[in-house]
């Protein structure tokens, strides 16, 4: 954790990173994303940024949705590659 973060800052801006490069990998759009996790584009486009918290539940679907398990969305290291995910740069 960077010095003169808190942890729910840092963990935050983990699941932010990680959140948004597996979606990313799996080929979605916001959009697409929230269709099928009922989650709303205002609130994942905020969560994406990192200014907002998100629940277990919202973490679990996401994960689902782009076939990840829900904690590797919290591995700080965690790269698209790492568990078979096509890597996409946008």
């Amino acid at each position: 954790m960077p010095r003169g973060q808190s942890a729910p800052e840092y963990i935050r801006e983990v699941l932010a990173k990680t959140v948004r490069a597996a979606r990313r990998s799996a080929q979605l759009g916001q959009r697409d994303s929230c269709s099928r996790t009922s989650i709303s584009q205002s609130y994942l486009s905020q969560y994406e940024a990192g200014k907002w918290n998100i629940g277990v539940d919202n973490i679990a679907k996401i994960a689902r949705v782009v076939g990840l398990r829900p904690h590797d969305l919290l591995d700080p290291d965690f790269r698209p590659s790492m568990r078979g995910l096509p890597v996409r740069n946008n």
